[in-house]
């Protein structure tokens, strides 16, 4: 069994503290390692090192190594991936990469998984992917579907059909709704959130590219790895659902019983967190009068805030980011609208120790 770890993206939506040049796989939610570290070391309980393949740009290749060197994980394997591309152009080249440099037959299975998830106890959810091992050997093509808590817009949705052993059959993938549809999917029952979670052996998927994405079946078949890499800029820009497993009569899913968090959005750090009475959580120099449901993140100054609801203020040194909760997938937009600015791409330390961050609600000013 290999591991593809994908550790490319951006984390815009986690602006301003994830940034494109440190974006948010590298930084700690809860505890003192990366979510991409988290998530090596979760995969340390099936297999060993060598059999782990993380995917990244060139320009965190550095950042991968020193989370690696932090939990003593040396032997990981680290693909550059010459430009974003989307997940099915990665993977296939992850696979080239173990056919050409691991000898992987065509039988072993492959676990495709993001590089940014929570996911608790972390022993039942080995036991779960042992499991899809056990349907992936059956020549299917799995995914993990995880219950919905809440009418998330932010998240891809699976719905299921008839019973496969433990799992189901995919019936369709549908792509991130808005709010009323989400709503209604939960009041249904039978969508479940994608977790972006994959499971194969090398020759089932080879077999879907070969039916449904040609020219990725291509490449794998008939470039070396150097020539793969070479021309994958020109390759279309695709996910894997969209090439292969909303179009696959292979497709099963797994649905996942315990805690899974994908840390998409300042929304799902909030819904992670341990809260107070009030439902407030406080990170670093803040203080929060009368309010309620809120989450206040201080880098470096004071942070104050008085008769909020439902509110996420995060200050870093550079930016003051202030957002209604359920609104907050909705800050990729402001990072798409600031892109060309420095800020977009690194922390820039202007030390002003000076300001106060303040949110009031207008009626309340002169209180």
């Amino acid at each position: 069994m290999k591991i593809i770890i994908l550790a490319g993206g951006g984390g815009t939506r986690l602006f301003p503290v994830s940034r494109a040049n440190k974006p948010k796989q590298f930084m700690s939610v809860n505890s003192g390692l990366s979510l991409l570290a988290q998530t090596v070391k979760r995969y340390l309980q099936l297999v060993k090192p060598s059999d782990i393949l993380i995917l990244a740009g060139n320009k965190y290749l550095n950042d991968v190594r020193e989370e690696l060197r932090k939990i003593e994980a040396l032997n990981v394997h680290i693909i550059a991936e010459p430009c974003a591309k989307n997940t099915a152009p990665a993977v296939t080249l992850a696979l080239k990469y173990c056919i050409e440099f691991l000898s992987v037959n065509k039988y072993e299975e492959i676990v495709v998984a993001p590089s940014d998830h929570i996911i608790e106890p972390e022993d039942i959810f080995a036991e779960k992917v042992k499991l899809c091992l056990e349907y992936a050997g059956d020549g299917k093509l799995v995914t993990i579907g995880v219950s919905p808590t809440r009418p998330e817009t932010g998240y891809g949705y699976i719905k299921i059909g008839g019973k496969y052993k433990k799992g189901f059959y995919c019936e369709k993938f549908v792509e991130k709704p808005d709010i009323r549809t989400a709503e209604l999917y939960l009041e249904e029952g039978c969508y479940y959130w994608n977790s972006g979670m994959y499971i194969f052996t090398l020759d089932t998927f080879v077999s879907e590219l070969r039916e449904h994405c040609p020219e990725l079946y291509n490449f794998i078949t008939t470039k070396s790895y150097s020539q793969f890499n070479e021309k994958f800029e020109n390759l279309e820009s695709i996910s894997i659902d969209y090439a292969i497993t909303e179009k696959s009569t292979r497709t099963i899913t797994v649905l996942l019983d315990i805690y899974w968090n994908d840390i998409g959005s300042w929304d799902s750090i909030y819904e992670y967190l341990e809260k107070n009475e009030e439902g407030n959580i406080q990170i670093g120099d803040c203080k929060i009068i009368d309010c309620k449901n809120s989450m206040l993140i201080s880098n470096d100054r004071l942070v104050v805030a008085l008769g909020l609801e439902d509110i996420i203020i995060v200050e870093t040194d550079d930016v003051i980011m202030v957002a209604k909760k359920g609104e907050t997938q909705r800050i990729k937009e402001v990072y798409d609208a600031i892109k060309d600015r420095n800020v977009a791409h690194e922390y820039i330390n202007t030390k002003d120790c000076g300001k106060v961050v303040l949110g009031f609600h207008k009626e309340q000013i002169l209180k």
